[in-house]
């Protein structure tokens, strides 16, 4: 894995935080009167668009909930029914940056937490942190896909629990330091 979280080292989002809301019934169809948060810009992270999607409306509106509220949410159901696809399909027409998680077996704490590095500065060696996707996530207005949840590893679920609960706060223990979303 890569010290960022995207492979062209880029940091960054190209906003901040979303500069403007669309409406829920006429951007996905659904039956409910919402404005959803969302970018004018995409970058890298927005998801490609698939525009033959068709949405589910209840999941559709559970998903919007969270963009709208900035909440949780978990879709559950068999295996390759598209439940990623769906929250991928949203955030691209939102233009909100997304990353995709795959809990399998080589995923590990260090990844989602971070690690120290030896890394040059003014020609000297020093260690410094190196933020994981989590904690840069966190503080980006990006939407996070835990896939494959049932199959997470106990280390690395524990990290997850933390910022799922309603505060969503994850302390960095090695750098004494709190990150709330």
């Amino acid at each position: 894995m890569t010290d960022l979280p995207n492979p062209d080292g880029n940091s960054e989002t190209v906003l901040n935080a979303p500069d403007m809301t669309v409406d829920a019934r006429e951007i996905f169809g659904v039956d409910v009167d919402m404005e959803i948060p969302a970018f004018s810009k995409k970058d890298e992270r927005v998801p490609d668009l698939d525009p033959s999607y068709v949405f589910d409306p209840e999941t559709t509106t559970a998903i919007l909930a969270g963009f709208a509220f900035n909440r949780r949410v978990m879709v559950q159901g068999y295996h390759g029914t598209g439940k990623s696809t769906h929250i991928e399909q949203v955030a691209a027409r939102l233009n909100w940056p997304c990353i995709r998680i795959n809990l399998d077996a080589h995923i590990s704490r260090i990844d989602l937490v971070g690690r120290d590095a030896i890394v040059l500065k003014d020609g000297q060696q020093v260690t410094e942190f190196r933020e994981g996707l989590l904690p840069w996530a966190l503080q980006t207005p990006t939407a996070l896909v835990f896939d494959e949840y049932d199959a997470g590893r106990p280390d690395v679920m524990f990290v997850i629990q933390r910022i799922l609960e309603a505060e969503g706060k994850l302390t960095l223990l090695d750098q004494n330091r709190v990150i709330r979303p």
